[in-house]
C-alpha cells in the first residue's frame, strides 16, 4: 500500500512539473536555402515564407498565370549599421528568380486595427507598389492588404514570414 501510495505521489508531481514547463520561444529557423543568407550589423532581418499565388497577384496589382499557386519569398532587409535605419531590401524567390526585386523600405506605424503597430513598407518611394508587413514580433512578419488589415491564409498557406538563419536555433531559449 505504501508503494501505491509512493507511485501515486510521483505521478501526481510529475504532472504538476510537466504542466510548469515555459511554454515554447519563438526562435528563428535554420535557412533551408542552398546558399548561406547575409548576415552582419548591415542586416535587419531575413525573413522567408511562402503565400497563395492569385490574391497576392491581386494585392501587387500584377497578372499571373491561372494555375500559379503559391509563390515561395524570401526577403532581406538591410540597415545602416551605425543608425540601423533602415535602408535597402532584397526580395527573392517566385516572380523574381531571375533578378531580385530591390528597393528602399521604412518602417512605419499603423494597420486598419492599431494605430501603434509597426509595419515594414516595402518601396515607400513607389506607393503604387508599396507592400505592407505587420511586424508580428522580433521573428514573424505578416502580410496586410492595400487597406492594412492582416490577410487571412488558410490549411496550406498563410500569409506569414519567418524569420531565418544561418545558425542550427537552440531550442531551449538559451
Amino acid at each position: 500500500m505504501k508503494t501505491l501510495l509512493f507511485i501515486t505521489a510521483c505521478f501526481i508531481m510529475l504532472q504538476h512539473a510537466a504542466a510548469q514547463s515555459p511554454p515554447p520561444v519563438n526562435i528563428p529557423s535554420r535557412t533551408t536555402t542552398r546558399q548561406p543568407i547575409a548576415e552582419g550589423a548591415n542586416v535587419w532581418g531575413v525573413f522567408h515564407g511562402r503565400v497563395p499565388c492569385q490574391t497576392m497577384a491581386e494585392v501587387m496589382h500584377i497578372s499571373v498565370q491561372a494555375n500559379c499557386e503559391k509563390l515561395k519569398w524570401g526577403f532581406t532587409f538591410f540597415q545602416d549599421p551605425q543608425s540601423k535605419k533602415p535602408t535597402t531590401y532584397e526580395w527573392e524567390g517566385s516572380l523574381f528568380r531571375d533578378k531580385p526585386r530591390t528597393g528602399k523600405w521604412a518602417l512605419v506605424k499603423g494597420t486598419a486595427d492599431d494605430p501603434d503597430a509597426t509595419v515594414i513598407q516595402i518601396d515607400p518611394d513607389h506607393p503604387e507598389k508599396s507592400i505592407f508587413l505587420l511586424k508580428g514580433d522580433e521573428n514573424v512578419l505578416f502580410v496586410l492588404d492595400g487597406l492594412k488589415k492582416l490577410m487571412v491564409g488558410g490549411d496550406y498557406l498563410s500569409y506569414t514570414f519567418n524569420r531565418v538563419s544561418n545558425r542550427v536555433a537552440n531550442r531551449a531559449g538559451n
